[in-house]
């Protein structure tokens, strides 16, 4: 036991150091990686800022470049300028001594010819005090004496015009050569401040220099720092590149898998397409399958109503026969001798006619036959004779043949399947088929009675009060009876009492 209890104690101090051991591997690794990551973030701002400062070094550079060749191109430019500007200065300073060589010269010019027009007046006037006496002689030398004066003082002018013209061309060059000595000073003064921008511009290149090189001797040493913690980094990143190549594997595999799953759902949705097409070819088939069968309905719809029409009009002549026999039985019945007065035509007797006088005047015997009572128009259906027993009747062929002509007992008259007559509905009843006419029927022969129901009516007899008890048959007819002649009707409408 004191074994155990040692070896128990010795196993928790154990697992308390390997607690504590694991705590600080923790704390060694989580402190490794915000070194890791701190020295990752300064390589960053290190490669950030060596690089603006980079880029900020060849900007300047290239400013430099810039403005020493602006500079060297201004200060040709100006050069050039001022060996023109000289030219033109010597130019001008030779026109200057040309002008003022010519100026000279004709003040002396001026000079010369005022001594000469005044030696010229005093001439004129001694000539005049000699020559008064002379003058009968010495006309025509006075003439030309005057002309020649006269050329004189015009010589004189265009001499005075010339000097004016000659002081305002000098004026005008005295203005250039002031203007120009102007120009050469400013230009002067540019060179001197081209002069000084190139001094502080060589002054800071020197300074850009020697920031360039301490920014180089601090790459050195920062490169040397990082060189270390690069090596560490590329071991980290050996490990991280092989987990990373393992996840491209997984990720190739399920990328696989998934084209395959692709690949099959192109299948399916091209099966699906398939199937779509043919669905789409079975509808247009069953589309023009229901167009023929429902033109196949119409047509027969069309031969029931003629077939219907004939029937009502053989209808129509059965009951004008039904009229006449039963008018006859009611005259047997009121006289039994009258059979033969109907057999033959009798004498016109208007008083024992029951329906009164002839409106065209004619015996009642010739028109009775094609008259129909107003009982039978107008009043209800209600006489039968107690001698008829009651059969009912259905038309030739039977029913049978009817029902299978308008499409069975439950059809509708249409070819349509079962499917699309349950979506339809049940049929309507026989009454609504059109509107309410005559009893239409004919004689059946060997046909028992069937039970009657009281709430069964004719709705196509006139007013709807007609008594012509009805029974259903076998096969969906209606059969009636009407006054003791057993006819089948066609149209029947079933009235709740």
């Amino acid at each position: 036991q004191l074994q155990f209890s040692q070896l128990e104690s010795s196993n928790q101090d154990l697992e308390r150091d390997l607690e504590f051991l694991k705590e600080q591997l923790k704390i060694h690794g989580e402190h490794r990686v915000q070194q890791e990551r701190t020295a990752v973030t300064t390589l960053k701002i290190y490669n950030m800022n060596s690089e603006r400062l980079q880029r900020n070094l060849e900007s300047a550079e290239e400013e430099n470049i810039l403005l020493q060749e602006s500079n060297t191109e201004q200060m040709e430019g100006w050069v050039e300028r001022v060996s023109e500007l000289e030219d033109e200065m010597r130019r001008c300073e030779a026109a200057h001594t040309g002008m003022q060589q010519d100026v000279d010269t004709k003040d002396h010019r001026i000079k010369y010819l005022t001594d000469r027009l005044l030696s010229m007046k005093a001439l004129d006037s001694d000539l005049e005090q000699d020559d008064e006496g002379e003058r009968d002689e010495s006309n025509g030398d006075e003439k030309e004496k005057h002309l020649q004066k006269v050329q004189k003082l015009i010589y004189a002018a265009k001499l005075n015009a010339d000097l004016k013209s000659m002081d305002e061309d000098k004026d005008r060059t005295f203005a250039k050569l002031n203007d120009e000595i102007q120009a050469k000073e400013e230009l002067q003064q540019g060179i001197k401040g081209l002069e000084e921008e190139r001094t502080t511009l060589q002054t800071q290149a020197e300074h850009y220099t020697e920031q360039v090189q301490r920014l180089q001797q601090k790459l050195l040493i920062m490169t040397e720092m990082y060189q270390e913690n690069e090596l560490k980094l590329h071991r980290l990143l050996t490990v991280e590149e092989k987990e990373r190549l393992q996840k491209e594997e997984k990720l190739n595999k399920a990328d696989k898998n998934i084209s395959l799953a692709m690949e099959e759902l192109d299948n399916y949705r091209q099966q699906a397409e398939n199937m779509e097409e043919e669905l789409g070819k079975t509808k247009q088939s069953y589309q023009t399958q229901i167009s023929s069968h429902e033109k196949k309905a119409h047509n027969n719809w069309v031969s029931t109503k003629r077939s219907l029409s004939s029937a009502i009009n053989i209808a129509l002549q059965i009951r004008t026969l039904t009229r006449n026999t039963q008018f006859k039985l009611d005259s047997i019945d009121k006289d039994p001798y009258a059979l033969d007065s109907l057999a033959r035509p009798l004498p016109f007797r208007g008083e024992r006619s029951p329906y009164g006088p002839s409106p065209l005047g004619r015996p009642a015997s010739e028109t009775r036959p094609f008259l129909s009572p107003p009982t039978l128009m107008e009043g209800p259906c209600s006489r039968l004779s107690p001698r008829v027993p009651r059969v009912p009747l259905e038309p030739p062929g039977g029913g049978r043949e009817l029902m299978e002509r308008s499409g069975g007992p439950h059809s509708d008259g249409s070819n349509s399947p079962t499917w699309e007559r349950d979506r339809r509905g049940p049929p309507p009843p026989p009454g609504h088929l059109g509107p309410p006419g005559a009893c239409v029927g004919e004689h059946s022969k060997n046909i028992q009675p069937a039970p009657l129901p009281p709430t069964m009516h004719c709705f196509l007899c006139p007013n709807g009060s007609c008594q012509n008890i009805a029974s259903t048959t076998q096969n969906g007819g209606y059969h009636f009876y009407v006054n003791l002649a057993p006819v089948f009707c066609v149209r029947a409408y079933q009235m709740s009492v």
